[in-house]
């Protein structure tokens, strides 16, 4: 209750409504237990999910945060079109924020008594985006995750560091910020520097932690990607044909 009260800033009325606006739009989603299997929820198993949508976490910040890194710049809308539908995304939300979210805050508490910062770090990482990426398809994927985020797990996000922005971004950025409220917006940090990036990283992520492709010295995130692989695949490749 105290991530809703700091969110709307002890006004109880307002927390009120933003609790009650939570519990419906949280509704179906607990009816399905928030959907405890991935790979039913997207209809495929999820390392193919993530080959089209590269996203993962990778060790933890100074303050004991998990860093999840996402890499929209990359994004197949198209592959991904093919193996899920929306639904099948905001069931698959649901589960990482419920389940996998939750087991690693929980685990790391359990090796770390001290840590009650039950918050993450995202690093979204723009390079190579294009405008086509950001079609109205990918920014309603956008929407409708950002919507649940804000209601439901208000106060999660401790930073998130934009890198690699091109500058067109700053437009798509102009209305993204329309949808998430200010306190949320105020933690957001915007870097197209890739020193300066670095730099900044390094403030909040030990070196031994912060991924090589990002200034550290921890394993690229492209190699942990291809070691994500589901458990019966050895290899993983995927690639979208279009046919007339």
């Amino acid at each position: 209750m105290t991530r809703w009260l700091r969110a709307r800033k002890y006004k109880l009325d307002d927390v009120i409504e933003m609790v009650e606006q939570a519990t419906a739009t949280r509704a179906e989603a607990r009816e399905h237990g928030y959907y405890p299997d991935a790979a039913a929820a997207l209809g495929v198993d999820p390392s193919v999910f993530v080959s089209q949508v590269p996203q993962l976490y990778s060790g933890f910040a100074k303050n004991g945060c998990p860093v999840f890194y996402n890499k929209p710049g990359v994004l197949n809308v198209d592959g991904l079109e093919c193996i899920t539908t929306l639904d099948g995304i905001i069931k698959f939300h649901w589960h990482i924020m419920q389940h996998d979210y939750v087991k690693r805050l929980l685990d790391y508490k359990e090796k770390n008594p001290a840590f009650v910062r039950f918050e993450c770090i995202t690093i979204l990482d723009l390079e190579h985006l294009t405008t086509a990426q950001l079609s109205s398809r990918a920014l309603s994927i956008v929407k409708q995750q950002t919507a649940i985020d804000s209601l439901c797990f208000p106060e999660t996000m401790h930073k998130m560091i934009i890198v690699n922005a091109p500058r067109f971004f700053s437009v798509t950025w102009k209305l993204i910020r329309g949808w998430i409220d200010a306190r949320t917006a105020s933690k957001v940090e915007m870097y197209s520097s890739k020193s300066a990036m670095e730099e900044r990283l390094l403030e909040l992520i030990e070196e031994d932690q912060l991924p090589a492709d990002y200034g550290g010295k921890a394993e690229d995130t492209r190699i942990t990607l291809a070691h994500n692989a589901g458990k019966e695949m050895t290899r993983l490749i995927t690639e979208v044909m279009h046919l007339r």
